[in-house]
């Protein structure tokens, strides 16, 4: 964040749960509204956080529809009853993040093996090279290829919103139109967003002008 906090960039995207984590590895914050708390404390000095937005995309376990319910899964809990070695799957960095690999075994006693699976996740999940993946909540191949995402009973994942950080040089001048556009932002439209991204392939600047003129924020 230096070119944030040195005033090159006033206004930047971004997730409560990750940045959070980044800021402080050892919060205990797991709610929206604990971390969006928690967030606004560790935020260094000339920043500010304004609204978090409904939506989130944050990480997640998800398996196969097909491999769910050979095995009874709901939540991430089930994986401990699973006979047999399990393959993770996901970016090489999950493996050492608090929710990895070693968060699995202390929080909920599951051992998996790794797999750096990378942009390739979903695929791999899909072929049956791996067992579970990490997958963002707001991915929609979560919905086009029926997968399952698995419930997180002991909160090991940070819930993460989406929120505008800003400088506070600006913040009273932009969080009102800035606040609007979070109230909108559904997990829903998230997801839309999304598609008309990747699956439809729409330049980000159309995308963001249709999303604003349909929920009455254009102009």
């Amino acid at each position: 964040m230096p070119e944030v906090e040195s005033g090159a960039i006033t206004l930047f995207p971004e997730y409560t749960g990750n940045l959070l984590q980044y800021l402080d590895s050892e919060t205990t914050a797991r709610s929206a509204d604990d971390v969006y708390a928690a967030l606004e404390e560790a935020l260094p000095d000339g920043l500010t956080a304004l609204d978090q937005a409904e939506a989130t995309d944050q990480d997640s376990y998800t398996v196969t529809r097909a491999f769910a319910d050979e095995h009874d899964l709901a939540s991430i809990a089930d994986l401990a009853d699973v006979s047999g070695s399990l393959t993770l799957g996901g970016p090489p960095e999950l493996a050492e993040r608090p929710y990895g690999p070693s968060g699995l075994e202390s929080v909920y006693g599951i051992e998996v093996d790794f797999s750096a699976t990378g942009d390739t996740t979903v695929e791999d999940l899909l072929a049956g090279t791996i067992d579970v993946a990490n997958v963002f909540t707001a991915d929609p191949r979560i919905q086009t290829e029926d997968l399952v995402v698995l419930e997180d009973p002991e909160s090991l994942i940070l819930a993460s919103n989406v929120v505008p950080i800003a400088s506070t040089a600006i913040a009273d001048e932009i969080a009102s139109t800035i606040n609007e556009v979070s109230a909108a932002l559904t997990p829903d439209a998230l997801v839309a967003l999304n598609v008309a991204s990747s699956v439809d392939e729409k330049s980000s600047p159309d995308i963001a002008e249709e999303w604003l003129t349909s929920n009455g924020l254009g102009g």
